[in-house]
């Protein structure tokens, strides 16, 4: 008995501290949470394009066309995680013209899609399929890194 009162009076103080602690926290903002998905669905993109140049170069046709079929997906999604109008939020390198020529985002996304699901390890050019896909958005939409 004198243990648990001893453990209770220890750990009854920390674990309000724990919950105060928590309380003071503000839940993301909706605009946060888009750029947190768009960030973690390009960081995903990167991965598995440099798994599919690495498929490519090891002449392995069946991982070059899993990552390929995951790519195709992933740049359906790209959309998503722009649909809050003006979410740029401190970090994000989107810029306001994302949503000035949403029409013109959308259909580069939509090629992204169309020119990876016809892609072919025969005739994947690593950086002429980063500047057609990656580069032909982000030359317009975001914001150029130093």
């Amino acid at each position: 008995m004198k243990l648990s009162l001893r453990v209770l009076t220890v750990l009854l103080p920390a674990l309000l501290m724990i919950g105060a602690s928590h309380a003071d926290e503000t839940p993301p903002t909706p605009q946060e949470k888009a750029f947190t998905f768009r960030t973690s669905l390009f960081q995903t993109f990167s991965w598995k394009f440099g798994q599919m140049v690495g498929a490519m170069k090891q002449k392995d046709e069946a991982a070059f066309s899993k990552h390929q079929s995951d790519l195709v997906y992933l740049s359906s999604m790209i959309e998503e995680g722009f649909q809050i109008k003006d979410s740029i939020p401190e970090g994000s390198d989107a810029k306001p013209e994302i949503w000035q020529d949403y029409d013109g985002f959308k259909e580069k996304a939509a090629a992204m899609t169309r020119l990876t699901k016809d892609l072919t390890m025969a005739d994947f050019d690593p950086r002429a399929y980063g500047s057609k896909t990656c580069g032909s958005c982000h030359r317009d939409f975001r914001v150029k890194r130093d």
